[in-house]
């Protein structure tokens, strides 16, 4: 059998990084002829990741590629796909945002085995192992601790993990700490965190990192309290946006946002080069940052870049505030410093001169 090579191209998230890695984790019993080459990159990015890949001499060297996390917003992407890659080329992603984009190619975009559940870029890759050879060969017990890992993935990135009232409390639980151990880690890292807690399974992981764990927990309820005091309400649109700046746990200080301000139609939280919304159902945040922020993802859950940077208009505003300040302590210095008679009307500053003179 001729060897396979199989492009991976993916978000930069828990279920980005664990969509194509959830491929290389049973790559050894299911697909022993076949190399997976992983690029991850940031939302709206894929095309511009693509092309630069295409015009790269290792192109040449690949059979297949599969996009997970993302859709290709470009047609133009469709077509070199199809023109070099022929129906060796397949699309995992949910986002609703791209939905009419992957209907226009749904012979090659996968769907959720269960249309009744939420699905994420993992799940889909988990259902589209099931339908393939050798899924069987894989034990009963890594089976399930695969198919626990997924659902864990899939629950925090649809927010299922907050919004499910059916949802297993300890499942809920584990959902947030995998998601808030995998952000801990620095991007460079992403991949073998998300390696070994597949390789593990998650019981075994969280024993090993429950004190890693339990800190987590506590820094973040203590960063969501701090950042949270900020809060600044305003109306855009017609609709009343809570906004916080946070370069990080943006998903949990929108949530919470939402739930301690209930008047408040969407959450706006601002990092350096991004934006996270969520939304109460009062606004669909995914046309909004599709719109606005040339982003995208769910009605009630979205996020987008920023054209400008809020760091540096920040610091630019402390600038000219102590520039203003430190100008108008030099004019008050010099008004302390100026004699009687330059603050004296003129007609009496020169009566009092000349009788000063007499004497």
């Amino acid at each position: 059998m001729a060897k396979r090579t199989i492009k991976l191209f993916s978000h930069n998230d828990l279920d980005g990084f664990g969509a194509p890695l959830l491929l290389k984790a049973v790559q050894p019993t299911m697909f022993p002829e076949t190399d997976f080459d992983m690029t991850n990159c940031g939302a709206g990015r894929i095309d511009d990741e693509f092309a630069h890949w295409m015009r790269t001499p290792e192109a040449n060297h690949f059979t297949d590629v599969y996009i997970m996390d993302m859709t290709p917003d470009s047609d133009y992407t469709f077509q070199q796909l199809n023109n070099n890659f022929a129906n060796h080329w397949l699309v995992f992603d949910h986002h609703e945002s791209e939905a009419a984009q992957r209907n226009k190619y749904a012979a090659n975009s996968v769907r959720p085995a269960n249309p009744q559940v939420n699905p994420s870029a993992a799940s889909l890759v988990w259902d589209w192992l099931k339908t393939q050879p050798h899924f069987n060969d894989l034990s009963t017990q890594r089976r399930q601790e695969l198919a626990y890992l997924v659902e864990l993935i899939r629950a925090y990135d649809t927010w299922d993990w907050q919004n499910d009232p059916e949802m297993d409390e300890t499942e809920r639980k584990a959902a947030d700490d995998l998601n808030q151990l995998f952000w801990f880690y620095p991007l460079q890292d992403s991949a073998s965190f998300v390696e070994s807690v597949l390789a593990a399974g998650w019981e075994k992981y969280q024993q090993d990192n429950h004190l890693l764990i339990r800190t987590l927990n506590e820094r973040r309820a203590k960063y969501l309290k701090s950042h949270l005091k900020d809060l600044l309400k305003t109306e855009i649109g017609g609709h009343q946006f809570g906004v916080v700046y946070a370069d990080d746990y943006k998903s949990e200080i929108a949530h919470e946002l939402l739930e301690q301000n209930p008047d408040v139609d969407a959450a706006l939280v601002v990092s350096p080069v991004s934006v996270s919304l969520r939304s109460n159902g009062k606004l669909d945040v995914a046309k909004f940052a599709e719109r606005y922020f040339n982003g995208g993802g769910h009605a009630d859950a979205a996020g987008g870049r920023l054209t400008v940077n809020p760091v540096r208009v920040g610091e630019q505003a402390v600038i000219d505030d102590l520039a203003q300040t430190v100008q108008n302590q030099k004019e008050e210095d010099h008004h302390e410093e100026s004699t009687l008679a330059d603050n004296l009307d003129p007609a009496v500053a020169a009566k009092m001169a000349a009788l000063f003179k007499k004497k």
